[in-house]
């Protein structure tokens, strides 16, 4: 039975994506701690096909949104139609409520409360929107044709918009609250409300449930903002919790599967040198190697990215001198 009642709150989920089983396991963590005044899933009809709703949950059928910039768009303008409370609480498939006993009634009290971001400085920085809460009075004056979406959405309405939305009384949370509501960036802590995030996921999910994750994920989604941190919690889980070590492995060959499809112009892309530079950071110098030298080859320049190399070069020493290893 939960402990907490929220009847001024709906449980949100949007999405059209093959991640929806995920999502749908993370709306049921939600509701097994928390009462909510309701609970929707808007998806498609052809992405719901096959999957059960959790107890309590109500589908609102949507067009399905086939790209990221649709769900932005959605999420700004069309999301306060299907909500009948107060409030509403957004969450993805890589984030849920985590300890109910950290509600608290301030949260209420503001119109927007996400995880604070640390890419963002001074008081644009809280604003994460895949675990937020959001009041409908904000739903709707982002209706006004002068808000232009854009995405990301959280972005666009915590920065781009934000002082045209305060003009019109609405409230954003400050940050020390924003800390007791969310946690994205940061590490974990027993007295948050909840998190939005996959790369906490291995510290949460059972070994099985770990392995069955990464075992969902394509290979193109280490090309993702979301991989270095990934890679660096899983490496650290499977050294900590030897159960994690077959998820571990199946990153590994996730990585593999990646690089393969990394050649020419994609070898050369910013997100294929976001993955370079983490496999270096984490000691994956096999796998480095294999992406600088497909780059090298793309660059058709056989002595190009000359620091990478020798930042490679370095750490692979240091790691067989300490014995750390990979």
């Amino acid at each position: 039975m939960t402990a907490l009642s929220l009847p001024q709150v709906t449980l949100c989920c949007v999405d059209c994506t093959p991640r929806l089983p995920w999502a749908l396991k993370a709306m049921q963590q939600c509701l097994q701690k928390v009462a909510f005044g309701d609970a929707v899933l808007i998806t498609d009809r052809g992405s719901l096909q096959g999957h059960s709703l959790p107890e309590g949950v109500r589908w609102v059928e949507i067009d399905a949104l086939r790209s990221i910039e649709a769900y932005s768009e959605f999420m700004i303008k069309r999301l306060a139609d299907p909500i009948r409370t107060s409030h509403v609480l957004i969450v993805q498939w890589d984030g849920y409520v985590l300890d109910a006993a950290a509600w608290r009634d301030e949260f209420l009290d503001v119109d927007y409360i996400g995880a604070p971001w640390h890419h963002i400085p001074g008081p644009w920085s809280v604003g994460n929107g895949g675990f937020s809460l959001r009041s409908v009075r904000l739903l709707k004056a982002l209706q006004d044709p002068a808000v232009t979406p854009a995405h990301p959405e959280d972005i666009c309405i915590c920065c781009t918009h934000r002082a045209r939305l305060e003009a019109g009384g609405i409230r954003f949370a400050p940050v020390d609250l924003a800390r007791r509501f969310a946690v994205e960036d940061d590490a974990l802590t027993p007295v948050v409300f909840g998190f939005h995030g996959l790369y906490h996921l291995p510290a949460l999910l059972d070994p099985t449930e770990t392995l069955a994750f990464v075992e969902s994920l394509a290979p193109s989604a280490l090309q993702a903002h979301y991989f270095g941190s990934l890679l660096r919690e899983l490496k650290r889980g499977a050294w900590s919790r030897p159960a994690l070590r077959p998820a571990w492995a199946a990153f590994q060959r996730l990585i593999d599967q990646a690089i393969d499809a990394l050649h020419g112009p994609a070898a050369l892309t910013p997100q294929a040198l976001g993955i370079c530079k983490a496999l270096i950071r984490e000691n994956q110098f096999a796998a480095a190697e294999r992406l600088l030298r497909a780059r090298r080859a793309a660059s058709g320049e056989p002595g190009s990215e000359p620091r990478l190399w020798w930042r490679l070069k370095l750490k692979a020493l240091a790691s067989r001198l300490t014995g750390r290893g990979v």
